[in-house]
């Protein structure tokens, strides 16, 4: 399980640095500055060296030389067959290094001032204590850096792919010590163990091994800590055990200590507001009109609350959220195929194809998704001809 660390090394090496030459945002530099001192901490208690190409990749970060940066990271998550990491780095000093390359992504990509509105829109929502898990991108590396920054160091944060990975697991028992429950090793091979008899044996279905062994874990980890701490996610779209747990919560979603049997009214009432009052904030800032990681991101977010508005059978609210998410992300492809599925499970067929004519004719001609959304259509068309055909004469 600890070769995740090839996978996501290997999917940030190929990040570029789109704004080389930019001003550096003073956040990152200070996040470099940390991550270099918590690596040269990390390497003297473990008795580990801190490999020369790490030393290298740090003083270019602190510097905000993006080239050097980005080449330094290519060395250390060499691309091959596997993505194979350098051999020194198969321990935890590769986690400081990964955390530092995702935020540098992030921090180029974004406008500062909507990186700021982001980053405190889902951290001063959080209670001192909360274990926050974090989805993708943005919730990864912006949120854990601001956290790191702002000296906000009681807000536990658990990427979803530790789970997956002893190396990044171990990681994090170094940081948070004994102040929460982290599984152990052993605890970890058991979920996975488990998982391979489960599949052998018929019993899971529609799930990879690697979301398998999440949901094991995330809820040995919930279940483990719930007492002490609130709970918090981003992305929930492949932990099923999550939703009747889950109720909006800003920009994120609140996981509850038991099950909800349903959603409180004045909670999914205070979520259109957020949202209606948010959507005309963004789409009035040239900021955000002009920013696509901030579209894309903001419209995921929408995007999974409509998810548990479906999930929850909200039909009405559901609907609201998916055409907010793909106002925020009108080129982003997640939205527009959610509400057109969406709308074919209500047998609204004409609204689909509306959703997905329009969507494909956003796209450029060399987008892939461009394709898919023509497959899709045709699709659609498909079922909506044998929805008629099933109809009385």
């Amino acid at each position: 399980m600890s070769r995740t660390i090839v996978a996501l090394g290997f999917a940030i090496c190929a990040l570029p640095c789109r704004v080389a030459g930019a001003e550096v945002d003073p956040r990152f530099t200070r996040f470099a500055v940390l991550k270099r001192q918590q690596t040269e901490e990390l390497a003297a208690k473990l008795r580990l060296d801190v490999p020369p190409e790490g030393r290298e990749f740090f003083q270019a970060a602190e510097a905000g030389d993006w080239t050097v940066v980005s080449n330094c990271f290519a060395r250390i998550c060499q691309p091959g067959a596997d993505g194979i990491v350098l051999p020194s780095f198969t321990n935890i000093l590769y986690y400081p290094v990964l955390e530092t390359r995702g935020a540098c992504e992030q921090f180029q990509s974004w406008d500062g001032g909507l990186l700021t509105k982001f980053s405190d829109g889902v951290l001063r929502s959080l209670p001192a204590g909360s274990i926050y898990f974090g989805g993708a991108g943005p919730g990864n590396y912006i949120i854990p850096a601001i956290r790191d920054v702002a000296d906000s160091p009681d807000i536990f944060i658990i990427p979803q792919s530790a789970t997956v990975d002893s190396v990044q697991m171990n990681y994090l028992h170094v940081l948070y010590g004994n102040r929460i429950w982290l599984p152990s090793e052993a605890e970890t091979q058991r979920a996975f163990s488990q998982y391979v008899e489960e599949s052998r044996t018929g019993q899971v279905r529609r799930v990879s091994g690697a979301m398998g062994i999440t949901d094991t874990l995330t809820k040995l980890i919930f279940d483990n800590n719930k007492a002490q701490h609130e709970f918090f996610i981003e992305d929930s779209f492949a932990i099923a055990w999550l939703q009747p747990y889950l109720e909006p919560h800003g920009l994120i979603l609140k996981l509850n200590k038991e099950p909800l049997a349903q959603l409180d009214p004045a909670v999914v009432a205070q979520d259109r507001q957020f949202w209606d009052t948010l959507s005309k904030e963004l789409l009035a800032d040239r900021r955000f009109t002009d920013g696509e990681p901030a579209r894309n991101t903001y419209a995921k977010l929408r995007q999974i609350i409509g998810g548990l508005y479906a999930y929850r059978g909200m039909n009405n609210e559901a609907e609201v959220a998916f055409k907010q998410a793909l106002e925020f992300g009108p080129t982003t492809v997640g939205p527009a195929w959610r509400l057109a599925g969406f709308y074919c499970g209500a047998a609204r067929f004409e609204d689909a194809l509306a959703v997905l004519q329009q969507f494909h004719t956003r796209l450029s001609p060399g987008d892939p998704d461009r394709q898919h959304t023509i497959e899709l259509i045709a699709h659609v068309r498909g079922l909506k001809r044998q929805s008629e055909e099933k109809q009385p004469k």
